[in-house]
């Protein structure tokens, strides 16, 4: 995931709008997350309504006044917005940890186009791999609140373990046959 965005500043919505536009400081901040790519637009209702159930569903896992341990998640504001001020706008409702791209960065067009944005809001998961996990999750927050994300890190650690496997497969296909059968055997 870490380069999709590499060459890229990435802003964080708090105070300061630290910029992360280093690859050293892109790879900290999204490397083994899971990334919430929230495609959305300040003169839409629906974007609007959804905001508040966004917000509270990144704050239960990022806070730690809610968690023990902070969710691996990352947030980022993909705006559609016509003007600067609508972007500004919609980051006043947005939680203080995301992450967003500058309006004037053509990039949040290309991120719209590559996950075939055609309504929004939407809110594309992707898995640390950079793979779809859900290409609209707006429906699932809304609906399981936290409880679909860690549906999301099941998934995600089922996809390692079996890529784990498929990768000791194929290299036992280099080695004897009884080391490829035992291994075969313990990924089964």
């Amino acid at each position: 995931m870490v380069d999709l965005f590499l060459g890229r500043s990435l802003v964080c919505n708090n105070r300061d709008r630290v910029e992360y536009d280093t690859e050293r400081e892109v790879i900290l901040r999204l490397q083994n997350r899971i990334l919430l790519l929230f495609f959305g637009s300040a003169d839409c209702q629906r974007c609007q309504e959804f905001v508040p159930t966004l917000k509270d569903f990144f704050k239960r896992l990022t806070d730690e006044f809610y968690m023990e341990r902070s969710a691996q998640l990352v947030l980022l504001y993909i705006s559609l917005d016509q003007s600067e001020e609508q972007l500004e706008s919609l980051l006043k409702e947005l939680p203080k940890k995301c992450l967003f791209l500058t309006h004037d960065d053509p990039y949040r067009r290309e991120l719209e186009s590559m996950f075939e944005v055609e309504e929004v809001p939407r809110v594309v998961v992707l898995r640390p791999d950079c793979s779809v996990l859900s290409p609209n999750a707006v429906s699932e927050i809304s609906s399981l609140g936290t409880d679909c994300f860690h549906n999301w890190q099941v998934c995600v650690c089922v996809m390692d373990i079996v890529c784990v496997c498929v990768c000791i497969m194929y290299v036992c296909v280099k080695c004897a046959f009884n080391v490829c059968v035992y291994i075969s055997n313990v990924c089964v």
